[in-house]
């Protein structure tokens, strides 16, 4: 009797540890499964977590020899090992998605496997030591697989230029210039922020990721566009960019006008695995930006992708990237010709000088000096996508030589969407995006060329020539009037030096009791490296000499002075209009005690509400481009007057008067205030 129920006993603990085996192999059987099913839809970053549950439970439970087959067969491949696979398609997962520290790991174990079965172990594997900075290793693996791998194909086309790669990052450790600060900028809650784009006074827009949980509970992941209105820290008091978005649409890489009123955008969504892009164009109105129109062709194309697009200063050209047919590679660099209204005229492929055999991406023109930089990774670099530049004409669709911008700007991993915050100097101040300091995705860094200036100088009295002692100097970057970059009093033989960085543009105010206000505008040619230079004497005005000019002066703006005529329903300053405000800008510079009242009218079409918030628009866009002159706000009055005040009739014996109705769209200025 004691035997049968010890008998029984054995089965029932038998049939236990059966069912619990059999339950442990299902669990991390379905993960593995699960797992495959994400690597081949292209779901890399969800696969990389399930192939970690199911390696962490294989491990965990029992030894590598499996309870379950998996007939699975590739080429090189009897049987396939699911231990095997899933740890390169882990590695796979880990590349594809940045983290180049975790594909290392799981590459450098995947070498012990079948190099039939796994070909590309070695070469992805010298990669991601590049990646990580580990150059000698690289090097020795890469040779090692050159000499291993025979066959003509890509792989070995990829390991060729690995290996230059190498080589050049070897010439820029030798040779490397100490000539940029690139500096990492910390995120709220570690976000991923990229892809900063430049909007008007002062404003900027970039992307950043947001996470939250999906439907089943895995973490969602989505591309934002953000705003914020401070250009040296974008994310003081950024907000999330209203645009109507619908579930699965990702939106980033934007670029305006330079008014700031017109956006063109990437919207992306992923179906089935694969990621498709285009451009969309959205408009700011007064209650917000517009609902998003999809560009039509032939800027989109069916069957292609188009994205990240960049606008020219005189918004004539956009420069986008996409892999529609008829490029040199992957992604090709496209220019399209827009016209007045923004519509796409035409579209041209910027050509083999520009693009490669590789993905070319991440384009950005500065006007001023009338360079191209963009990124790829066809070309010989640093490894990854580098920063590139070539000087150009679109008009003439002449093109030089594209050159690597080198160390520091560039590094082992992926360095792209470079944009200047300097109109004058290309390198001098800016943003770029990488994934250098992380492991998986890419972060805004700020740029900064290394330069200095030494400025020497002295004040004197205008009429006497001798020297002013303990006169303040406030020195102002242009570009930030209302931040001053120093204060300091001359000394007593009148003298005064100051050093600047990274400003081409700045201004000097002077002020001495007795003394006329006195401010001067300086412009530098920035280089790298530092320099010195020697200023003209400034001299200050008593103020008893200065009577007669001021009382001149007073008398001719009690008169209104007119800016200039506007566009009908536009509020958008013309060339002419430029022009007077920078003279009245160098007025209001030369005597500080000025006050201007700056008068908005228009036609007399349209109701009259709607012409004062006309009226309205049109003097603040003639205030903020005072104030970005380095005018003071507080020295200026806006005032909107409507259609009140017409200095030409709008109709002669019963006809319309054109001619007439544009005089009457205006801005004029007048005195305020006097002292």
């Amino acid at each position: 009797m004691k035997t049968k129920q010890n008998l029984q006993l054995v089965l029932m603990m038998v049939t236990f540890l059966l069912i619990r085996v059999a339950a442990t192999a299902q669990r991390y059987s379905g993960y593995f499964y699960q797992a495959e099913k994400l690597f081949n839809s292209q779901n890399y970053y969800e696969a990389s977590q399930v192939y970690e549950k199911y390696l962490a439970t294989e491990k965990n439970s029992r030894p590598r020899s499996q309870p379950f087959a998996v007939e699975k067969k590739a080429k090189g491949k009897a049987n396939m090992d699911p231990h095997e696979e899933a740890v390169y398609h882990l590695a796979e997962c880990y590349r594809l998605t940045h983290n180049y520290q975790k594909a290392e790991k799981y590459y450098k174990e995947s070498l012990g496997f079948s190099p039939k079965a796994y070909p590309a172990s070695l070469y992805w594997y010298a990669v991601t030591l590049r990646a990580n900075k580990k150059y000698e290793e690289a090097m020795k693996a890469i040779t090692l697989f050159l000499e291993k791998h025979t066959q003509l194909d890509e792989l070995l086309s990829g390991a060729d230029k690995e290996l230059e790669n190498l080589r050049f990052i070897q010439s820029q450790s030798e040779n490397i210039v100490n000539r940029f600060t690139i500096t990492p900028y910390p995120t709220a809650q570690n976000n991923s922020a990229y892809a900063l784009a430049l909007k008007n006074e002062g404003g900027v827009a970039f992307t950043m990721i947001k996470e939250a949980p999906g439907k089943n509970g895995e973490m969602e992941y989505s591309n934002v566009l953000f705003e914020s209105k401070q250009e040296t820290d974008p994310q003081a008091g950024a907000r999330r960019m209203e645009i109507n978005t619908e579930p699965g649409e990702n939106n980033g890489m934007a670029t305006f006008t330079r008014d700031g009123r017109h956006m063109f955008f990437t919207r992306w969504t992923r179906i089935n695995g694969k990621t498709q892009s285009s451009i969309y164009l959205s408009n700011q109105t007064d209650t917000g930006w517009s609902n998003p129109v999809k560009v039509p062709p032939p800027l989109n194309l069916e069957g292609s992708n188009s994205a990240q697009p960049d606008i020219t200063g005189d918004a004539h050209h956009l420069i986008f990237s996409s892999d529609r047919d008829g490029g040199s590679g992957g992604y090709d660099l496209w220019e399209a010709s827009l016209d007045s209204n923004l519509e796409v005229i035409q579209v041209k492929n910027l050509g083999n000088i520009i693009n490669s055999a590789g993905d070319d991406q991440a384009p950005y023109f500065h006007d001023k000096s009338g360079t191209l930089v963009f990124s790829t990774n066809g070309r010989t670099g640093m490894g990854g996508f580098d920063l590139f530049y070539a000087r150009g004409n679109f008009d003439l669709s002449n093109w030089q030589k594209p050159e690597n911008a080198g160390a520091p700007l560039n590094s082992p991993k992926d360095d792209l969407y470079y944009i200047s915050t300097d109109d004058e100097n290309l390198w001098n101040t800016g943003w770029l995006s990488s994934d250098r300091s992380s492991e998986c995705c890419l972060a805004l860094f700020s740029v900064k060329e290394n330069n200095a200036r030494y400025v020497n100088g002295s004040v004197i009295d205008c009429r006497t020539g001798k020297p002013v002692d303990q006169a303040m100097l406030t020195v102002t970057d242009n570009r930030h009037p209302g931040r001053p970059l120093q204060r300091f009093q001359t000394d007593s033989s009148g003298k005064y030096k100051f050093e600047i960085h990274n400003t081409a543009h700045f201004k000097i105010s002077l002020k001495k009791q007795g003394y006329v206000l006195k401010n001067t505008d300086y412009d530098l040619q920035m280089i790298s490296g530092k320099d010195s230079m020697l200023n003209e004497p400034i001299c200050l005005q008593l103020l008893s000499d200065s009577g007669s000019e001021l009382n001149q002066l007073f008398t001719s703006l009690t008169r209104s002075s007119r800016v200039g005529n506007f566009a009908y329903k536009k509020a958008i300053l013309s060339d002419s209009a430029h022009d007077n405000l920078d003279s009245l800008a160098n007025l209001m510079r030369k005597y500080p005690q000025l006050v201007i009242q700056v008068e908005g009218y228009t036609d007399s079409v349209g109701g009259q509400a709607y012409n004062k918030i006309l009226a309205q628009k049109r003097v603040d866009a003639c205030i903020r481009y005072l104030v970005k002159k380095g005018v003071p706000a507080n020295r200026l009055v806006g005032k909107a007057m409507g259609e009140c005040c017409p200095i030409e009739p709008e109709t002669i014996n019963g006809s319309d008067n054109p001619s007439g109705r544009e005089l009457n769209r205006r801005v004029e200025y007048k005195l305020a205030q006097t002292p």
